[in-house]
């Protein structure tokens, strides 16, 4: 099974080569790794490391996200691969949009998958807490908001880990050869359908969050996160990420499944 990459820099001072199909990353004080492309789900690339335009070719030509993450802002940056032609469902995709019934039924999708979400990090984060049905997003928002603290402090958290997650979501909806750019509920927006889906796992970024706070010690120095509170993040994505995956291909499957009603 493919797994991401992870490389952060933290006085590491890392640096990625092309080595035929490989990757080859150095650092300081640690043997050369050759990482074969074949093994790599995604690349995520943390602080300031050094990777060379070659490297990033091969990702893209293997259809491998590489995303750029600071760790003292929410500035982020995704390479994605490009491709001159439509995906492959494109056609299928548009006829989302033409009506607004389509449109309707699309957007009720979306918000009722969010909210089953909702339910389902809400009952793991209250325990033996009986929650069913619709429970409201001004309602949700405020039981999420009893556990913030500091609002710059979880937006810097909370930013990474959804941009774990949106790695995940693009790679996927990649795979299945569908337009990431197509959305409907941002519409005309750069990654419009990245965007929807994301709407429908924000409660898992938020539960990430949560954890990450509830943990022993707050590895935030001076507006930057540090190398252990990375690790926290990557080691409790990692933990989720198998359970996180399927439940992404499930939607997908679930919006082939709207496309071909439509289709009938």
């Amino acid at each position: 099974m493919k797994k991401p990459l992870y490389l952060i820099e933290k006085r590491n001072k890392i640096t990625v080569h092309s080595d035929g199909p490989s990757l080859l990353v150095t650092s300081r004080n640690k043997a050369p790794m050759r990482i074969p492309v074949r093994t790599i789900d995604k690349v995520v690339i943390i602080g300031n490391v050094r990777i060379d335009a070659n490297s990033i070719i091969l990702c893209a030509e293997n259809k491998i996200p590489v995303l750029f993450i600071a760790t003292d802002k929410t500035e982020k940056a995704l390479v994605l691969p490009y491709n001159h032609k439509l995906p492959n469902h494109y056609k299928e995709q548009r006829l989302i949009l033409q009506s607004e019934e389509t449109k309707k039924r699309y957007k009720k999708w979306i918000l009722t998958r969010r909210n089953m979400m909702q339910v389902q990090i809400l009952r793991e984060l209250f325990k033996g807490f009986s929650l069913t049905g619709d429970i409201g997003e001004g309602n949700y928002k405020f039981l999420i908001n009893s556990f913030i603290k500091s609002q710059s402090n979880w937006k810097i958290i909370k930013d990474i880990v959804e941009n774990f997650l949106r790695g995940v979501i693009v790679g996927r909806i990649i795979q299945a050869g569908l337009d990431y750019h197509l959305g409907i509920i941002h519409r005309r927006v750069n990654f419009g359908l990245l965007l929807d889906l994301s709407m429908i796992f924000e409660p898992e970024a938020d539960f990430q969050t949560i954890k990450f706070f509830q943990s022993s010690k707050l590895e935030i120095e001076n507006g930057e996160l540090t190398e252990v509170g990375i690790k926290q993040i990557i080691d409790r994505f990692e933990s989720r990420r198998e359970k996180f995956t399927k439940i992404v291909e499930t939607v997908i499957d679930e919006l082939f499944e709207i496309i071909k009603d439509i289709r009938k």
